[in-house]
């Protein structure tokens, strides 16, 4: 059973970095203003498919990190810990997948839902590392659910950045591109990247965390 959990703690880890690449990728060629609309476009939707990776990928990792939790250290975590990670994973999967069909169109409110979800998430998991820490759990744990609990506050920033970038394309694929569009997406799109950068590098220091690279 370990095997299996590790292996898909560690799959999940491959869709979140491969499809953030890919969601880089595209970003750049929906910010060329030499591209046409319908150009843009595609690469916005490709975006929005590559972008699909890590939000699967994100509450996966968190379930399965619980569950080896329990599975390597028994005697020290609460019965029950591994099914609260997937309860968790099951509800953040299912307004994932719901926000991004025709379900989400017709209940708006489940963004706010996802949203609350994850403000929840992030307090828990700083809830819960200091709590690893305190029960002799290994420190590297603790810093790698906190590093965790970052990724997480870092995808919640990124979506409030992305509000005046979706105005300004929204504007442009209404009302044709212009400078101002253009220059409000590049503005707006770096501020995004900043927090990318951040993610990845919080990814990389966990895999090395969960390698034993680097211990603490």
């Amino acid at each position: 059973m370990y095997n299996v959990v590790l292996y898909v703690h560690v799959l999940a880890l491959v869709y979140w970095l491969g499809g953030d690449l890919g969601t880089f990728l595209s970003s750049r060629h929906v910010l060329r203003s030499e591209l046409g609309v319908e150009s843009r476009q595609t690469a916005f939707n490709i975006l929005m498919e590559c972008d699909m990776g890590p939000r699967l990928a994100m509450p996966l990792i968190l379930g399965s990190g619980f569950h080896l939790s329990s599975l390597r250290w028994p005697g020290l975590l609460p019965d029950g810990t591994a099914l609260i990670g997937w309860l968790v994973v099951m509800v953040w999967v299912a307004l994932v997948a719901a926000i991004h069909s025709s379900v989400g169109q017709r209940v708006p409110s489940l963004t706010q839902w996802d949203l609350r979800l994850r403000f929840a998430v992030v307090g828990g998991l700083l809830g819960v590392g200091g709590y690893a820490f305190a029960i002799g759990l290994p420190g590297w744990l603790a810093l790698k659910i906190t590093i965790f609990a970052t990724l997480v506050a870092c995808g919640i920033a990124v979506r409030f950045a992305l509000k005046p970038f979706a105005i300004a394309y929204l504007g442009m694929v209404t009302d044709g591109p212009s400078d101002e569009r253009n220059t409000a997406m590049i503005t707006h799109m770096s501020v995004v990247r900043r927090y990318v950068w951040v993610i990845w590098v919080g990814l990389f220091v966990n895999t090395a965390l969960g390698l034993h690279v680097v211990t603490f």
